[in-house]
């Protein structure tokens, strides 16, 4: 007949050996990277703690990333490190830039995109930037300064908005109080309309304006007028 103590000692290791089953079926718990965490470590030397760009004395350090809605862009530029960015995959796993990229578009993204008025950020855009990026936005030359002002036809309308705000280099910024937010987003609808225009026909020279397509053309005129003329005094034959 068995005791209770040895019957306890039967069952103990049994219960022991089922609750360690049990754990080994439930999942392992997902250690979450902290994308606020790696951003201060990793980026924020650039872009600054709140992504607001930081102006290096040589060269610009990091754009204002506030207007980077999207996640995948960020993380593009992580992967690709475009311009003097470091190629993160070398120091940081895919979960961690991930963790990073949701936390740009998601916490420190405070510049909206969204709305504007395209006749408004045009008349803005004359204003204050076609001084020295051109009513084109094509850039150009900028006096007694000796650099040049940047093409924005290929510039991404976050990247716009964020040097609207931070001001790169001997570009001055535009804070709330000159520039608000509807306008700011106006000015950005402008540059990407400005981007992609709507096609009339014909050559439009990549776009460098009346100015230097009227020149092309009345060169062409008088080319054909010049032609006209050699053939009427029969230099044809």
């Amino acid at each position: 007949m068995f005791r209770p103590t040895l019957i306890l000692f039967l069952l103990v290791p049994a219960a022991a050996s089922i609750a360690s089953a049990q754990q080994a079926d439930r999942p392992a718990a997902i250690d979450i990277p902290n994308g606020q965490a790696i951003f201060l470590l990793r980026c924020a030397k650039c872009h600054g703690s709140r992504g607001e760009g930081v102006n290096a004395p040589i060269t610009i350090a990091g754009p204002n990333i506030q207007a980077e809605h999207n996640a995948g862009d960020v993380m593009m530029a992580m992967e690709v490190g475009p311009s003097h960015m470091p190629k993160f995959p070398y120091l940081l796993s895919i979960s961690e830039m991930n963790a990073v990229a949701d936390y740009v578009a998601n916490d420190l993204a405070v510049i909206p995109l969204s709305g504007g008025n395209l006749g408004e950020g045009g008349r803005l855009f004359r204003i204050y930037c076609a001084a020295c990026h051109r009513t084109a936005a094509r850039g150009g030359a900028l006096g007694y300064v000796g650099v040049n002002a940047p093409d924005l036809t290929n510039k991404s309308a976050a990247l716009i908005a964020g040097a609207i705000r931070w001001g790169p280099g001997p570009m001055p910024s535009f804070p709330a109080s000159v520039i608000n937010e509807e306008q700011l987003v106006s000015i950005v609808q402008y540059v990407r309309f400005v981007q992609h225009p709507p096609s009339p026909g014909g050559s439009p020279l990549h776009w460098y304006g009346p100015v230097a397509e009227g020149f092309v053309a009345w060169v062409v005129v008088f080319m054909v007028i010049g032609v006209t003329g050699w053939i009427e005094r029969g230099g044809k034959g």
